[in-house]
């Protein structure tokens, strides 16, 4: 940092699009364009002890707490100022609890990079590149999706609802945001009484809090996540790994028998859709101001 001309240093958690997600906003910043600015992966910078390298929030998080107990957070060279962000997924951590309050640590809107993509791309375009859709059939086919992201957090929302619960009393089990809703059936049809009862029961029993706390934490979380579908944010609760199966399965219920190819669609889907982002526009800014201000 000392020695470069860059006066921002953009720490990322993930491989598949974090690097160019975060690139693209950064480029799309007059200001950090002039001042300049690198984007590491995390796995790039290894323990000075044990030469471990490792990726992932927990390993951004661990360079963050290592940078500012050294106070090296920003540095000043003859160059002028440089400072470190940490660009992580916000996981709702915000509904659960644990979210870092700091300048340099950068959440995620969305659910993490992979959601804001689904959410900010454009249906029509991406789509008519993963499915080679014509203009017309592309066109439709958007304005029938219209709302999908939210319209799983409807359908999950039970699911969403108790893997906050799970991640926020510290439940160890199978449920939780690693896995897709094995209450629903089928997988997005409604939820199953009884297989929610004992999703409630394996959530509750493995918590680890006696239960009077658990009941207080089940109520907050309950009364978070209720407030945000009320207030038409439910998109913002539903992980990214879950929706390029979703949609995929959307695009099949609109096409039916029609002959579209399928195939490496849920591999390739969310690039299409980073492909479609514009960062000019402002939901951008959720990131954007915040790198602007530590230059």
């Amino acid at each position: 940092m000392q020695i470069s001309q860059d006066s921002l240093f953009v720490i990322v958690e993930g491989k598949d699009l974090d690097a160019r997600f975060y690139d693209r906003v950064c480029d799309s910043s007059a200001v950090i364009g002039v001042s300049g600015y690198q984007i590491w992966l995390s796995e790039q910078l290894e323990d000075d002890s044990t030469g471990v390298a490792a990726s992932g929030k927990k390993a951004v998080l661990a360079h963050f707490e290592y940078f500012k107990s050294v106070g090296k957070l920003t540095v000043h060279s003859s160059i002028g100022k440089h400072s470190i962000a940490f660009m992580v997924d916000r996981d709702n951590d915000d509904m659960s609890g644990g979210k870092k309050r700091s300048p340099h640590v950068i959440y995620t809107d969305m659910f993490d990079v992979e959601a804001e993509v689904f959410v900010h791309g454009s249906d029509e375009e991406a789509l008519a590149v993963i499915f080679s859709l014509d203009k017309a059939s592309a066109g439709q086919l958007a304005r029938d999706l219209s709302g999908w992201v939210a319209d799983l957090a409807n359908t999950w929302k039970e699911w969403i609802t108790l893997c906050v619960v799970a991640k926020a009393a510290g439940a160890g089990c199978d449920v939780g945001f690693g896995r897709e809703s094995w209450v629903n059936n089928p997988k997005y049809g409604t939820a199953e009484a009884v297989k929610l009862a004992a999703a409630e029961k394996k959530v509750a029993t493995s918590a680890r809090r006696n239960p009077s706390e658990y009941n207080s934490i089940s109520a907050r979380v309950r009364k978070r996540i209720n407030s945000c579908y009320t207030k038409g944010n439910a998109h913002r609760l539903v992980k990214g790994k879950w929706l390029a199966p979703y949609l995929v399965h959307r695009v099949k219920l609109h096409f039916g028998e029609a002959p579209v190819g399928y195939r490496g669609a849920e591999e390739y889907v969310a690039r299409a859709y980073l492909a479609t982002c514009d960062f000019r526009e402002k939901w951008a800014t959720h990131y954007r101001n915040r790198l602007e201000s530590l230059l």
